[in-house]
Order: C-alpha cells, then structure tokens, then sequence
C-alpha cells in the first residue's frame, strides 16, 4: 500500500464544500447545554460583526482573511454556536490541524454531539496519520448527519488506509449517493475495488473518475452507456446527470439523461431536459422520441403521437424511428385496423436490411413425426403480464415431451421464480444479450430450433431483426404484443376468434392461428388475498376501478365516465398505476379526463404498480371495473375477475382493443361486453345500481374464472400443442417436396 499520509492529499472539491452556505449558519445549542459563561451584549454585538465578515470573505475563498475574523469572533463570544466550528475550518484551510482540532472540541462543548464537528475532528486526526483515533469520530458524526458526502469520503479514506477496503468501498459509496459527481469518491473507490479484486468495476469507477476531472461530457455519455447496459443503474444516472449538468447547452446530454428519467417512470422532469433538447437542436429527431415516451407515460396521446410523427419526418429513413410510433398508435383515439397494418408495413420496408433466409432452406429434420423443438425469445421470462399468460402454457407443453430453449434477451430484468419455471421447463436458458444478430441466429440454428416464439414483437427487449432476417423454419408471434408485426417473415399470430374475428384477418401481415377458447393461458397470482365483500353495500356508493396505465386514458374515456359518474350519487373512480404518485403526471392525465367532462373530484389517483398494492385494491376499495378504450385491459382484466371485480368493456375494432373481450367471454362474461359507448354508460349504470347482484357474482367470480379455459393448462396445452403439430406437418411436407423436387437443403 503507498504511504498512508498520501491518501489525505486536500481534495480540490473540499475548498468548494466549504463555501456553502450551511458550514456557517448558527446552530441553536440544547437546552442547559451551556458550560460558559454568556456573553454580555456589547461583546456579543462585536462578535456577530466578526462572524459576519468572516462569512463574506470565506465565501470569497479570502481565507486569511476569513481566519482572523472567525478567530475574533470565537474569542469574543465563545459561548455562541457554531464560532468555534468556523474557526476550526478556516484553520484547516491553513493545514493548522491540531488547533483546529481544539476549536472542533470547543464547538462540542457548546453544541455537544455536533456532527460537522465531530467530522471534522475525525479528518484532522486522519490526516495528521492518526486514521484509527479519527475513524470513530467521523462514525459518531455521520451517524448523526449522514448526507455528508466528504466526511463520508474521509471516512472511506481513513478505512482504507487501515487496509479495510470492504468497509471503505461502504463509506466511499455513500458518497457517491450524495454527490454523484465527485471524482476523488469513485477514484478511491476503484482503488478498493482492486484491492477486493474486483477489478470490472475497479475499471468503470477510474475510468469515471477520469471522465468527471476532465468534464468531458461525451466520456460521462459513453460510461455512462457503459454501466447502464451492464445493470448498473444507479451510476449510470449520476453519469448522464453531470453530463447534463456541465454541458447545459449541448443538446445530446439533455436529451440522454431526459431519455434517462423518463425510461424510469420520472416523466416531468425527464421531460424538462428532454424539451431542453429540442429547444437547442429542434431538427434532431431522437430528442422527439423521447418526448414522446415521456408524453405516452403521463397519458396525453394526442401529444405524444405528434411528438413521434415529427421523429419520423426529421428521419424518414430510420426504421427504429418509424418503429417508436407503432405502439404509440395502439392508444390513440380513432385509429382504424388499416391505419396499424399501413404504418407497421411502412415500418418493415425500412426495417429489413436484405432478402430473409427461406423457410425450407434450413437442415432442420423434416420428420412431420417428431415433435418440434421449440425456441422462446423474450426480455419478460420474470413476474411480467406476458409471463402470466404464456408459462403454464410453456410448462405443459414441456410435460408433452416438447423441448424448450429460452433465449433471454435484457440482462437487466433481474430473474424471479417464474424465470426459474421457466428454466425447470426449458432444456436450455441463456442470456443473448451481449450476442449480435448473426451470433443469435447462428446459436438458434446451432440449437435445431424448428419453432421460434416472439414474446416481445415491438416492445422493449425485443429480437425483431432476428426475425426479420428468418432465424427458423417457423416463427410465431404470441403474446407480448397487440397485433401485427408487420414482417412477412411470421408464420403465424396466435390469437382467438374473439381476439381476431375471421372478417379480419386481411389487416395481419402474418396468418392467424385461432386457438379454440381463448388465446393465452392465465396464471392467477400466487398471493391473491381472499375475496372481500362488495366494498359499496358498506360505503353505500359505488367505486368503479381502472389500473390501467395512463396512455390508455383519453377525453373520450373520460366523456364516458362523466356520464357514468353524474347518474350515480356519491360514486367515484380509482385509478392505480406506477408513476401517478408523480404530480406532474397527475395533472396531465386530470387534465385528459376534465376534457371529457369528468371533474378530479370523482377520481382518485395512486402511484403504485406492485401487484399487491392493485389486488389489495380490488379486493377492498373496486365494486367494477371500467375498461379503457380504443386500448383494453389485459391482465388488470385477469386480475380484476380473480378478485370478484368484473369489468364493463367497449369491444374495439383492433387487437389492442379486443382484450377484455376475450378474456371476459372465455369466463363466461361475454354479457359484459358492449359494442357502442352508449351501452357502455349504460350496463356500467345498471351494474351499479344493482349492487346485491354484483355482490352474488363477485362472491363466486373466482370460482368460475377457475373452472374456465383461462385456467385449463392441460387443455390450453393440447389445443396450442395441436397447432404446433400442424405447422410442423406443414413445413415438413414443403422441405420433403423441395428435396424430392432436388432442390436439397442448405445449412
């Protein structure tokens, strides 16, 4: 280790601290505290002057001067809080350490247990090579006020020089916590990582380190890019936000770190830097798109779908711009099955780089005899809504004798249990995410994957240039996205004659396989309380429940709901979804709803995404529940029913549209289900003025929600096992006839 003094060099960021302007605002002692003798006024009087230029002249880093101000002022008044303290750090300033120590321990008989002081003794012991006298100081003190982020630096300094490099890289991380941009932190920190062996993130923190000294905004960017690609999301932030911060007007920090907050559900303050960007650089199209997403969070469609539109002018030519739109669309009020179908194929004509590979030139063994062995592509193989409807079904098909592999495509979706049932079905699991494209469909062919599932389609995570380029002899689309993809290159969308009706299929790239009874198999949550009472025959008014995220709410809805509420006394709409704890997005979306008529005192908003939290609302707080539209609920629909709640709906013309009306027909619930907003308004006023009726059916909703299809693994297994089957008697029949014609297969 070097020598030890070496490590208690001044930081040029401790001069800076020292100016704010709380090291120098008085303190007032505890009661009976006192141990000197008060001064008389006079004295008193003078010593307030002192102080007072003392103040003026630190803050003017004229610290000579500061010392003999402060000095005076502690001599004429040594019973008043906080002199001693500021005497104490203008002697620092000139390395007159022990005195200094001196004055800290006259402030602590005045102030006793004052932490900045005891803090200040334990920095001057360490860095006059007495580390293990000062580490219990700077712990009492920090015990006290822990946002101290250079006591908690010093802390980790002297820790390190006591060769207690783990309880270092403790205290040196607390720092960092309270002030993502200082330098020292993350180099002292590398140094204890390596000395812990951890020499990965011994790397990111010096290479940090050296990024911040030189504020280079485009080396915080590219680490910044670094560690949030490996997870590590919280040193990301601090990156991107003092890249915003010491280039204020260069558009691209702005935009990275608005991008940044908005991706994690902080939509108004992701949206300042994000318009920071636009008003520097208004003809660079990505800021746009982040405005966009941010807009889409907080429920103001109209806006975001503008904001997507201007990417795609500035450039016509991208593909991933073009893409951004799409899902976008699903919401928006009036969009018609031919509006999606022309932008997704407006989407695949740019995304497409080349001719994809044909179907029947893969090696695969045409044995229509064989079951096919199946490949799962998807970021969501956790606790995700497109897991709650696609496990079970994966995991009988595994009891079938199929032979599952699972391709994880985000290393930053921490794995759950369901990931490890996911793993217990499959034959083989495997984080891709660090493969390229030709690395990914080279290790699918490796793997003789006969049928590839995309869980994903236009949605974070996704694979679709693996798709676009044709990775297996079928691909299927399923589940994790409302509609159409858009390429041509998908065999099939699996669906249900409620989710697509035949009449419809011209508006799908791909064919739609109809299952049976419905097209996902559903997993009840595993910690659902007990189904409560009807909450309305106690409050004597009904609450009408919508979970669903804020995009999906639209002044139409909201026009719906006011005519809802005003024909029913005292009754009232919950809204739950993570990011309306925000009071920003609170606004906008009361803002949305008051367009249609309906007043915010007949909502009530809650921030909270957790399924817990919405259960534990169903079950106490919801009599019904409204589905939003032209985007319907999927699993907050699911949910809702296991709770006893079911949910009046308005069937729309498109996928995104059509969820609740499959879910609630496959549970017997068609009833529920309406075709215009006027008998919309109007069954969800007959339900509530029926509230014994609602009672009856919620008492024994879960029940039947059980005994239905939707929760049938074993029968939902065999008819999506049936159309495997088909597909593969299919394609295998095109590769005997190729061979036979002798074409022959290539590899």
């Amino acid at each position: 280790m070097a020598e030890t003094p070496g490590f208690f060099q001044p930081p040029t960021y401790r001069a800076q601290a020292r100016m704010e302007l709380g090291a120098f605002r008085p303190v007032t002692p505890a009661a009976g505290n006192e141990v000197v003798a008060p001064t008389p006024p006079p004295q008193l009087a003078r010593a307030r002057k002192q102080y007072a230029r003392g103040v003026e002249h630190a803050r003017a880093d004229r610290w000579r001067e500061a010392l003999r101000f402060f000095e005076e002022a502690a001599r004429c008044a040594p019973d008043q809080p906080n002199y001693h303290y500021v005497h104490g750090v203008a002697l620092c300033r000139h390395d007159r350490f022990d005195e200094a120590i001196g004055a800290f321990q006259l402030e602590l008989k005045v102030t006793p247990e004052h932490a900045p002081s005891l803090t200040e003794i334990g920095t001057c012991l360490a860095r006059t090579g007495r580390t293990r006298q000062g580490i219990p100081f700077l712990q009492r003190g920090l015990a006290r006020i822990p946002h101290l982020p250079l006591a908690q630096f010093s802390l980790g300094l002297a820790l390190l020089t006591e060769r207690r490099p783990k309880d270092a890289i403790i205290a040196l991380s607390s720092a960092l916590t309270y002030d993502g941009a200082y330098a020292d932190a993350y180099r002292m920190r590398g140094l204890a990582l390596t000395m812990e062996g951890e020499h990965d993130k011994a790397v990111d923190d010096l290479q940090a380190a050296a990024a911040l000294d030189s504020k280079n905004h485009r080396a915080l960017l590219d680490l910044g890019m670094s560690l949030g690609a490996n997870a590590r999301e919280q040193q990301a932030a601090r990156l991107f936000e003092m890249a915003a911060k010491v280039a204020p007007d260069i558009a691209l920090p702005q935009y990275v770190y608005g991008n940044f907050l908005i991706n994690h559900r902080f939509f108004e303050a992701g949206l300042r830097y994000v318009d920071r960007a636009i008003e520097l650089d208004p003809l660079q199209a990505e800021p746009y798109v982040g405005r966009g997403f941010g807009l889409l969070g907080q429920g103001r469609i109209d806006e975001a779908v503008a904001a997507y539109r201007r990417a795609g002018e500035l450039k016509p030519e991208s593909a991933q711009i073009a893409g951004t739109l799409l899902f976008a669309l699903q919401h928006y009020p009036g969009v018609t099955k031919q509006d999606l179908l022309d932008a997704h194929k407006r989407w695949a004509a740019l995304y497409r780089p080349a001719a994809p590979r044909d179907k029947v030139a893969f090696s695969n063994d045409p044995d229509p005899a064989r079951k096919p062995r199946l490949g799962l592509v998807s970021a969501d193989m956790h606790r995700h809504a497109a897991a709650f409807l696609t496990l079970r079904a994966f995991e009988q098909l595994a009891a079938l004798g199929y032979e599952i592999f699972c391709y994880k495509t985000d290393r930053k979706r921490e794995d759950d249990d369901f990931s490890e049932r996911f793993k217990a079905a499959g034959k083989f699991w495997r984080d891709v995410s660090d493969l390229d494209d030709a690395a990914f469909a080279a290790l699918v062919e490796e793997h003789k994957i006969d049928i590839l599932f995309d869980l994903a389609g236009h949605t974070a995570g996704n694979r679709l240039s693996v798709f676009a380029q044709r990775a297996a002899p079928i691909q299927l689309s399923w589940a994790g996205y409302v509609g159409t993809i858009g390429l041509d290159t998908y065999d099939g969308v699996i669906a249900d004659p409620v989710e697509i009706p035949p009449q419809d299929d011209e508006f799908y790239a791909e064919p739609v396989i109809r299952l049976p009874d419905c097209y996902v198999c559903y997993h009840p949550p595993t910690n659902a309380p007990d189904v409560a009472p009807l909450p309305a025959l106690e409050k004597g008014a009904i609450t009408f429940g919508c979970f669903n995220r804020p995009a999906k709410i639209n002044s139409e809805v909201g026009r719906a709901w006011a005519r809802i509420v005003e024909q029913l006394p005292g009754a009232r709409i919950l809204m739950v979804y993570g990011g309306l704890n925000e009071s920003a997005t609170q606004k906008a979306l009361y803002d949305v709803l008051e367009k249609g008529g309906l007043s915010r005192e007949h909502v009530e908003l809650v921030g909270g995404a957790e399924q817990p939290i919405l259960l534990d609302a169903y079950a106490n707080r919801v009599d019904l529940a409204l589905d939003p539209f032209p985007y319907s609920g999927g699993v907050t629909t699911l949910e809702a029913m296991w709770m006893g709640v079911p949910t009046v709906t308005f069937v729309g013309d498109t996928f995104a549209g059509r969820h609740s009306a499959t879910h609630l027909s496959a549970a017997g619930l068609a009833d529920f289900c309406t075709y215009s907003i006027d008998d919309y308004v109007a069954l969800a006023v007959d339900w509530a003025k029926r509230p014994q009726d609602l009672a009856a059916l919620r008492a024994g909703l879960r029940d039947k929600v059980a005994a239905s299809p939707l929760n049938d693994p074993v029968r939902f297994g065999q008819n999506l096992s049936n159309e495997l089957s088909r597909l593969w008697t299919q394609w295998s029949n095109q590769r005997r006839a190729r061979d036979a014609a002798g074409v022959g297969a290539t590899a």
